[in-house]
């Protein structure tokens, strides 16, 4: 079949066919575009990007949220960009409660600077009062909650020293997030000593059944208590509650330091040495501690 064949300025030519199919397309153009002008602005704005920029740092924008909070995981030599990639990540997802409150603890953290050690208190107040900020926005999130108050209590009792707000703060634990399991990215302080961070292959270790903030809070309650009838209270409900957790064995290490109640102490020692092999160096200490008794007693 022939076609009538139409001109165009500057030379172009094309069949009537084809006039046709410019005509729907230009139809289904129109459509499009008045779609698109519903579309919000800076959303298209912002695809259109390849980075967001946070105080003048700019960080890489990912296709998606998981991926995005998988780049603030990563490592980085800075720790301007490490807050940078944190603060990019809540303000793109803020509808994410869990992760942004995980990005939060982060920046919590990073107030303390490379070396909580050789932080001052004026360093000290301000991560405290971010982590009391996290407490007072995520009551919706109970890991977020667990977490941010345990490193309330680390605070207050092991660097300002206030052991009487620090107990308070782990007891508040205790009797709120009985079984919120410790998440060990990024560790607490000495946290990852119990519960290790990575496994040889560089991926996070698999945690111990029952692994929960407030069996170490019990644990730390148990070192901080003057009083010892609570600190052997307290290792009795780490006992009973929490059998299998590995802070459990640190809780019994320092119970039988300090000699607590030493006749009921020694058959759980017994007990937990021939069931729990998760750390063999604290089965070494709790071994010597042992010994050291018997041997006492012996000599009685």
């Amino acid at each position: 079949m022939n076609y009538a064949v139409s001109s165009f300025p500057g030379g172009c030519r094309t069949s009537r066919a084809g006039l046709i199919w410019l005509m729907v397309l230009a139809v289904l153009f129109g459509l499009t575009s008045s779609c698109d002008s519903t579309r919000d602005p800076s959303q298209e704005q912002a695809g259109a990007r390849s980075y967001v920029e946070i105080d003048h740092i700019r960080i890489p924008l990912f296709p998606n949220s998981t991926e995005q909070f998988n780049y603030t995981r990563s490592w980085f030599a800075e720790k301007e960009k490490k807050r940078a990639a944190l603060q990019a990540f809540i303000q793109l997802y803020p509808n994410q409660r869990e992760k942004c409150g995980l990005a939060a603890l982060d920046l919590a953290y990073l107030q303390l600077g490379s070396d909580y050690r050789f932080a001052s208190p004026k360093v000290y107040f301000t991560a405290l009062t971010s982590y009391q900020a996290i407490v007072a926005e995520y009551v919706d999130q109970p890991s977020i909650m667990a977490k941010a108050l345990w490193y309330i209590g680390w605070i207050s009792s092991d660097l300002l020293h206030d052991r009487k707000r620090g107990l308070e703060v782990y007891h508040k634990i205790v009797r709120q997030y009985p079984r919120e399991p410790v998440s060990p990215l990024p560790p607490a302080p000495w946290v990852s000593l119990i519960y290790p961070r990575e496994g040889d292959d560089g991926t996070v270790a698999a945690q111990t059944e029952g692994s929960s903030w407030a069996a170490l809070a019990l644990v730390e309650i148990i070192q901080q208590s003057e009083d010892g009838e609570a600190g052997w209270q307290a290792f009795t409900r780490l006992w009973q509650e929490y059998p299998d957790d590995i802070a459990t064995g640190f809780g019994l290490k320092v119970v039988l330091q300090r000699r607590y109640h030493v006749d009921e102490a020694l058959p759980i020692a017994d007990q937990f040495m021939k069931s729990n092999w998760s750390n063999i160096h604290l089965l070494a200490d709790i071994r010597k501690e042992i010994r050291a008794i018997t041997s006492a007693e012996g000599a009685k």
